[in-house]
């Protein structure tokens, strides 16, 4: 039987870098290349469902996929009497966080085949780390330190970009570290630590938490971990001095950003009841309506009470969809100044799906850390908890999750957490490729 794992490599790396780098482009390159972002982007996730079909033949991951589709059609089109092309456009919204282990599992399961896409990865992640730290510090010159600063993919995507240069970088130096050998392989290994400089020009108040975990983590978890921790403390102390001296010279009012209330405000307002009346008034001064994040999640109790007889199923999917090739809902519209803005990816969830979907998309998450896949002969418990706070932090902080990419990063830590059979100690052991054909 031909193997045809090279072609499904390369229409991997296809995808990834074509989403990756067209906001950019179209940003600030070729600014009449907007108006097909919809098309592109409709043309990848289709790419994406195909590469899928190649490739994804384990029975539960097939199992758990046909579920999602027979309960989010279900919901849709039967409970809340939306078409099947209003389904279709929002379903590809849960593309990612349903597709993307699965594929990458396919990468990673075979040895000859993990080895050929591990040492490609490797480059391809390399550039992107570079790619970010060109296009970051020229958005960062141009507009400030802000949402424009989303590198190669573009405006409003600084939290996705952020998260997505931590997972890279994390996987790379963990891939590359010889444990045994730790900090004389920590020096040798500088530069995707060095590239991490981009998250702190961009306002993104996450990577405060994300560069304490990616240091915890990047030490093997034994008997030697206090050890190799107290020696590394200054290297972090360092580096996070280094960190909000950039964040001060870049992002306005920073003494507020630490203090009890600017986080509370940030977060959560006092009157819950307000929160309409506040976004309201936001809209009618021109402004972009942003109910803080719990607001959102504590108005659920509210909604419901609005718009009765939705707990279970939600209104289907495809509500933060629409407005381009697509029509909006009658929810969408009515409650446009609650569906906008930062979201909770448990509310992004709960708005279509309801408590059903919410339950289904936190069992197929927990079924990833805990069911161990047939080809695997273990787990590196590191890779793992970095991926496990990335979705915790983003259920409550942002819906990044329906991002494709954004899930790629993620659940490719989740798949080469899992060792191989035939290569149960991968770390130090594979270099970034040079070759052409590794680089395919």
């Amino acid at each position: 039987m031909k193997d045809n794992s090279a072609t499904y490599q390369r229409l991997f790396f296809f995808i990834f870098w074509v989403g990756a780098t067209f906001g950019f482009i179209s940003d600030e390159v070729i600014t009449g290349l907007a108006s097909m972002r919809t098309p592109v982007f409709l043309m990848l996730d289709a790419l994406w469902v195909l590469l899928a079909c190649c490739t994804v033949r384990n029975k539960w991951h097939i199992a758990c996929m046909a579920c999602f589709i027979a309960v989010s059609c279900a919901t849709t089109c039967l409970s809340n009497g939306m078409p099947l092309t209003f389904w279709a456009n929002g379903v590809r919204d849960f593309l990612g966080i349903f597709l993307a282990y699965p594929i990458l599992c396919y990468f990673m399961q075979d040895p000859a085949r993990r080895e050929r896409f591990e040492n490609s990865l490797g480059w391809h992640l390399m550039c992107f780390l570079g790619v970010q730290a060109f296009c970051v510090t020229y958005q960062c010159l141009l507009y400030g330190a802000g949402d424009h600063c989303g590198g190669s993919f573009g405006n409003w995507y600084s939290g996705i970009v952020s998260m997505c240069i931590y997972c890279a970088s994390f996987y790379l130096m963990h891939r590359s570290i010889d444990q045994s050998h730790f900090f004389a392989s920590l020096r040798s290994n500088w530069l995707p630590v060095v590239l991490l400089f981009p998250t702190f020009l961009n306002e993104t108040k996450v990577s405060f938490v994300l560069i304490v975990l990616y240091f915890v983590l990047l030490m093997p978890l034994d008997r030697r971990y206090l050890v190799r921790a107290m020696w590394i403390l200054p290297v972090g102390l360092l580096l996070g001095w280094m960190a909000i001296a950039v964040y001060t010279s870049t992002v306005k009012d920073f003494d507020d950003i630490f203090s009890m209330e600017f986080v509370t405000d940030y977060i959560m307002i006092d009157d819950i009841e307000d929160a309409e009346g506040g976004a309201m008034w936001d809209l009618e001064e021109g402004n972009k309506a942003d109910v803080p994040r719990l607001t959102k999640i504590m108005y659920l109790p509210l909604l419901h009470n609005e718009e009765p007889g939705h707990e279970l199923t939600g209104w289907g999917v495809g509500q933060f969809k629409g407005g381009s090739m697509f029509g909006v809902s009658e929810f969408a519209e009515r409650y446009d100044w609650l569906l906008m803005g930062s979201i909770p990816y448990m509310f992004h969830v709960h708005i279509q799906l309801g408590q059903v979907g919410l339950v289904m998309c936190v069992l197929w998450l927990l079924a990833l850390f805990v069911v161990k896949p047939a080809w695997s002969s273990g787990r590196n418990f590191n890779m793992q908890l970095f991926a496990l706070v990335c979705i915790l932090i983003i259920m409550i902080y942002n819906d990044s999750l329906r991002d494709l990419w954004m899930c790629s990063f993620i659940f490719l830590l989740m798949a080469a957490s899992w060792h191989n059979e035939n290569n149960e100690d991968e770390a130090g052991e594979t270099e970034l490729p040079l070759s052409q054909e590794q680089q395919q």
